[in-house]
């Protein structure tokens, strides 16, 4: 009895926690001072070489500024693969990109801008008229979705390829569409859509396998599970020019990640009968 509240007080001084970091350091560093830059960065746009060098230290800058608000949370417990920060795009040679990843919470995201600088994606359309949210998802280059509404979904991942990877900018999606189950084994089915951008903007590919996030704040939770550890494993980049089918690039993208997460699934199931 004393073990399970003293459980739920921790949860619920960890989100309070965790809420006002957010408020205090991300407001000040990755809203207002990245807004300022990427704002500069747009009235230099008819100068693209001066435009995108300030675009990208305000990439940088901003995903350094939520990597500190994370590091202020010793609740979370991340172990990834990804490279460093700085420089982040020179192993690829190419900004290009179309991350892919599998949903399983309302982290992952946060979590993804973390780690790789200057991602953008599609966002639903009720963040755009929010007073607060909306100036930085525009000029950041977030793109507007209507939930449910696949003519919305279609014409978003239209925007993303034409004004953002033709501008050797980095995309991230979410091909599951949703985030899945709370435990879910595996990873649910993904949308042909996602891929098709990727062949016809000549984009590499690179998957990114997410483990454990709805441990810590899974669908249907309002607080966080703290201190449950969790990993972001980086694939091996693949090449969308290699397809002329893009649901035969669809299906590899997933049949790799799938095979990474059963294969830990497994591992943790003989870990566990393995304990006494």
């Amino acid at each position: 009895m004393v073990k399970a509240l003293t459980y739920k007080f921790s949860r619920l001084v960890w989100s309070i926690y965790f809420v006002l970091t957010i408020a205090v350091v991300g407001v000040i560093f990755g809203y207002f001072l990245t807004f300022f830059i990427f704002f500069f960065a747009m009235v230099l746009s008819p100068w693209d070489r001066a435009s995108d060098g300030i675009r990208r230290f305000g990439e940088d800058f901003q995903c350094l500024s939520i990597r500190m608000l994370l590091r202020m949370q010793p609740w979370l417990k991340c172990e990834t693969n990804l490279y460093p920060i700085l420089g982040f795009y020179r192993h690829y040679r190419t900004r290009r990109i179309l991350f892919v990843a599998n949903h399983r919470s309302n982290l992952d995201t946060f979590l993804l801008i973390s780690y790789i600088p200057g991602l953008r994606g599609l966002a639903k359309s009720s963040l755009f008229y929010n007073i607060f949210f909306s100036p930085f998802m525009v000029v950041a280059g977030f793109v507007p979705v209507s939930k449910g509404n696949q003519k919305s979904l279609l014409q978003g991942l239209k925007i993303l390829g034409q004004e953002i990877l033709q501008k050797n900018r980095a995309v991230l999606v979410f091909p599951e569409t949703t985030r899945c189950p709370k435990g879910f084994p595996s990873m649910q089915k993904f949308s042909a859509s996602f891929f098709s951008v990727a062949v016809e903007n000549e984009a590499l590919v690179v998957p990114l396998v997410i483990r454990s996030t709805d441990r810590i704040l899974g669908r249907g939770d309002f607080l966080l599970h703290p201190f449950q550890a969790t990993s972001i494993e980086m694939l091996e980049p693949i090449e969308a020019t290699a397809f002329g089918n893009f649901v035969e690039l669809r299906d590899l993208v997933w049949q790799r990640m799938s095979s990474r997460l059963n294969v830990w699934f497994e591992e943790g199931a003989s870990l566990r009968k393995q304990t006494p």
